[in-house]
């Protein structure tokens, strides 16, 4: 199994939440639970981010180690659906 994870603004502007649906939705059709972090939060994995938004692909037993895959920058449903795959091969 792996974890999914963006790694964003808060919720406060029109594009935040249209990759954020845009997200969720790509990770529940391949039945992957998506994880929330707000960029600014004292999450590890925040601060590792460059550019926003950054989507991390973790194998599910280690969700703070080295990830599997990661997305830098705006993305399609394609793209977070390919990195979903591409970590799901990894682990």
């Amino acid at each position: 199994m792996i974890l999914a994870v963006l790694v964003d603004l808060p919720e406060c502007n029109a594009r935040s939440q249209r990759l954020k649906s845009v997200f969720d939705g790509a990770c529940w059709a391949l039945d992957v639970e998506p994880e929330f972090v707000d960029v600014t939060s004292y999450d590890p994995r925040a601060g590792q981010v460059e550019t926003v938004p950054t989507v991390f692909v973790f194998d599910d037993a280690d969700p703070y180690g080295e990830p599997l895959a990661e997305h830098r920058g705006a993305f399609t449903a394609g793209q977070i659906t390919a990195l979903l795959e591409r970590g799901t091969a990894l682990v």
